[in-house]
């Protein structure tokens, strides 16, 4: 009986069964195969994108999914356990606020929130509030925040297998959090970083122009995404800062500028100048002492800086958010102080005696310039008769044999090391062996010092106009000019040698050196020092006949940049001959920028043109869209097919697009460096650039290529790489064919093919191709009548309201005997009679014929 049981359970109809217990342990295994896999593509997902806040909405949007829950809500605190900020889906900021007020210690799994006595309390009148599942977020071992999971549905509840999955993607998401804040940190650290860079180079530039206090409060403002922006000074700059009883607002930026201005603050019971005695940051949401359009407008966060070199407090930045904004944390106060630290050593430089001479030092591109200016702003600033700038090429005494003469550069009167007395040379080696840094004046009128020159010693000797001692505030000063000089000279060699280097490997992968007919580009490399960066362009000849067209920039400038630059460039190439299409070429370069480092973030425009049918087909990340100015002067831009920089997704297609180039347009790819300037919306730039092409469609495309570059560079010179590529529909026409009749037919052929393609009409067409035909068999003819052998060249240009040709031979004119050849003779009238202008050049070496005839 047991036994046909037992084959009952496992039969029916013949055929085997499993138990229920075995399918049940099947249907969970293979859910829970089913979660696992879920949760591997949503822990992918939410790492995919270094946006923090794109981050945080797909850790809500996942948590929900993997729970099945209806609503989603992660409550972010902040160092002291406040919450700051929440991200909420499906529910509204009230309900999002309450939820996030709700602890959940380690975790917390609630069937029905009405069991749970202080979840009642908080979420009272909450709708879609019955099952919870909360879990916290720890990034680096500390609290970031909790993520809430909520439903309403009868019924229906978050199981283990929902809660494990969760802590599983809360982990990914810690993981996730941390990459992209240390991203945002990195760039935000950058930004401060430059404008540190700048002030300091815009204060010891010498122009009178710079407002170094407002450059400093303006800059604050701006990267601190701030509301206003304060900078105050001692009333009394010149007095002992122990001294200093009152602060003045000497620059100010944003809300209330005109009224904060002038306004004084006591050094005593105030914050800011509690900040100028401490000399310690400080971040606040209130301040001592009131501001009239500052500390009265409301609490707000705010941090308060002091500007600090040398041990003295040389002013204090004050920089306020608006009330809704997130308030500054530590980390930010961080950035904040460097910058403020790097913008007092800028003033302190800025005005002091070593400012000149960094100044020229800033200013050479080569050591020997250096060495020149160092010795010009020396004899200038002691006044010197005159200054000697010795070079030895070794310090070692076993080569010194092997070593040139020393170089030497006399500013004030001329001399060569030979033309100098015994017993100078004799000082100028003893200063070279002796100790660096180390000032000698022995004698009234003299003083001399040796500091390391990156090719071996230079000995700087001054001679004063008169016979006085060098004090001991003028050794001082030599010592830290010499030791200034000799970290420049250091700093120029390096970059001398990095920029040799540079150039010669940007030459080699910028670009083709040949350009197909119909294309003009220029390259501009950025302001000194290296002179190079990311920037790129490529040409490449298709199989199918169509011409790909590339333009991109890399992240960055200098060497590294332009060795990202070369493997960019290369992929790229490699790409276009297995892929025709921009999306696809653009689709590899986002799996190859994402694991070369340095060429994430590139941007890129691919377009392949139909040389043909001036048919372009399109695709562009992240890069400024090309320019398309017909030759009616229609201008377009060509912003379609556009998506996101290079290396930041890789599992996606990217848009492309088409429009077609009518006849005599010109089409206009270049870099951000072309068209972005600070403080200008990049719109007015490429607006600019439009308007360069707009108002020279009618010139040769060189031409053309050198007015956009003048027109619109910036009075202080290109401050990024620049990249400009110009193409003209369609192409010029290029014929060279033997000087023999057999090649009229052809050569008409090709013309009158071109003429179509640049929509001559009919009447014109057929007069340009009898005057060219004219002009090709004088060539024919009468050039080459005694030099068989010889050639002849065929161009044809066409501008937007006429058309050039130009034929030239490699044989001698001679007009026909009138009376040998009566009906002869009449080509050149024709000529004139045909086009509106003629213009008939013999030289020695050949001949040229230039007709033009207008089209509209």
């Amino acid at each position: 009986m047991d036994k046909d049981r037992d084959e009952s359970a496992f039969t029916w109809q013949g055929e085997r069964k499993l138990p229920s217990e075995i399918h049940e342990q099947i249907d969970v295994l293979l859910a829970a195969r089913d979660q696992l896999e879920h949760l591997l593509r949503v822990i992918v997902e939410i790492g995919s994108d270094l946006d923090l806040d794109v981050t945080l909405g797909r850790v809500v949007r996942a948590a929900m999914e993997l729970a099945g829950a209806q609503y989603g809500a992660l409550g972010i605190r902040g160092s002291d356990g406040t919450l700051v900020s929440f991200v909420h889906e499906g529910m509204d900021d009230s309900a999002a606020r309450r939820l996030a007020d709700l602890p959940v210690a380690s975790g917390m799994r609630v069937d029905n929130l009405n069991d749970l006595p202080e979840a009642t309390r908080l979420l009272a009148h909450v709708p879609g509030m019955r099952a919870l599942l909360g879990i916290p977020i720890s990034v680096r071992g500390v609290d970031f925040g909790n993520l809430y999971l909520s439903d309403d549905r009868p019924g229906h509840t978050f199981s283990e297998i929902h809660e494990n999955a969760v802590r599983a993607l809360a982990t990914a998401a810690a993981a996730a959090i941390d990459n992209a804040r240390l991203f945002a940190r990195e760039r935000e650290a950058s930004k401060w970083t430059n404008a540190s860079r700048e002030i300091t180079t815009a204060l010891l530039s010498g122009d009178p122009q710079t407002r170094p206090l407002q450059l400093i409060v303006n800059r604050a403002l701006e990267l601190a995404e701030a509301e206003q922006a304060i900078l105050l000074v001692p009333q009394e700059p010149n007095m002992p800062a122990d001294e200093v009883d009152t602060l003045v607002v000497a620059a100010t930026a944003g809300r209330y500028s005109s009224e904060v201005i002038g306004r004084q603050v006591p050094m005593a019971g105030s914050t800011t100048g509690g900040v100028a005695r401490r000399g310690l940051p400080l971040i606040t949401d209130s301040f001592q002492y009131p501001i009239e359009g500052f500390t009265d407008v409301g609490e707000r966060s705010a941090i308060v800086m002091p500007l600090i070199a040398n041990d003295a407090v040389l002013g204090v930045i004050a920089v306020a958010r608006q009330p809704q904004q997130s308030p500054f944390n530590n980390d930010y106060l961080q950035l904040v102080s460097d910058f403020a630290r790097h913008a007092a050593i800028a003033l302190a430089l800025a005005a002091g005696r070593e400012h000149a001479l960094n100044q020229e030092l800033a200013q050479a591109d080569t050591v020997d310039d250096a060495v020149h200016a160092a010795a010009e702003e020396l004899r200038r600033l002691w006044r010197a008769r005159r200054v000697l700038a010795v070079t030895f090429p070794t310090r070692n005494p076993s080569v010194r044999a092997l070593a040139s003469a020393p170089l030497v550069v006399s500013v004030g009167e001329a001399a060569e090391w030979d033309d100098l007395p015994e017993q100078t040379q004799t000082t100028l080696g003893a200063l070279r062996d002796g100790d660096l840094l180390t000032v000698t004046a022995t004698e009234p009128g003299t003083a001399g010092i040796a500091l390391q020159h990156p090719d071996g010693v230079l000995v700087v000797w001054i001679d004063l106009p008169a016979q006085r001692l060098f004090t001991l505030e003028d050794q001082t000063l030599l010592t830290v000019l010499a030791g200034r000089l000799g970290q420049g000279l250091q700093r120029v060699h390096q970059v001398d040698q990095q920029r040799e280097t540079a150039l010669a490997l940007q030459h080699a992968i910028l670009g083709p050196s040949e350009l197909p007919s119909g294309f003009a580009v220029r390259y501009q490399a950025a302001s000194p020092p290296l002179q190079v960066g990311g920037d790129w362009y490529d040409v490449v000849d298709l199989e199918d006949g169509r011409i790909a067209l590339v333009v991109g920039d890399c992240v960055g400038h200098g060497l590294s940049a332009a060795t990202v630059m070369g493997q960019v460039r290369s992929a790229c190439r490699a790409l276009l001959f297995d892929h025709s299409s921009p999306s696809a070429v653009l689709a590899g370069m986002d799996r190859f920028a994402a694991r070369l480092p340095g060429a994430q973030c590139t941007t890129a425009v691919c377009v392949v043109l139909n040389p043909d049918t001036g048919e372009l087909v399109y695709s562009s990340a992240g890069h400024p869209p090309p320019i398309l100015v017909h030759a009616d002067g229609t201008t377009q831009l060509l912003d379609g097919g556009h998506s996101l920089v290079l290396g930041m997704r890789t599992d996606w297609s990217r848009p492309e697009a088409r429009i077609s180039m009518s006849a005599r347009s010109t089409l206009a790819l270049y870099t951000d460096g072309l068209v972005e300037r600070r403080r200008t919306a990049i719109e007015q730039g490429i607006y600019n650039v439009a308007g360069v092409v707009h108002a020279g469609r009618a010139a040769a495309l060189e031409l053309l290529a050198d007015q956009v570059m003048s027109r619109v560079a910036p009075t202080e010179g290109y401050q990024d790489d620049v990249v400009l590529m110009l193409y003209r529909h369609p192409a010029p026409l290029e014929l060279h064919f033997p000087a023999h009749p057999d090649h009229l037919a052809p050569t008409r052929t090709a013309l009158r093919r071109w003429l179509a393609k640049a929509q001559v009409t009919p009447d014109q067409t057929m007069k340009v191709l009898i005057a060219a035909g004219e002009a090709v068999s004088n060539a024919i003819e009468h050039g080459h009548r005694h030099y068989p052998g010889g050639s002849i060249t065929l161009d044809a240009t066409a501008l937007d309201d006429h058309v050039e040709l130009t034929i030239t031979d490699t044989g001698t004119w001679k007009p026909p005997d009138p009376a040998s050849y009566p009906s002869r003779g009449r080509g050149i009238t024709l000529m004139r009679g045909l086009m509106h202008d003629v213009a008939i050049e013999p030289e020695t070496a050949g001949t040229t014929v230039r007709l033009a005839t207008r089209i509209n």
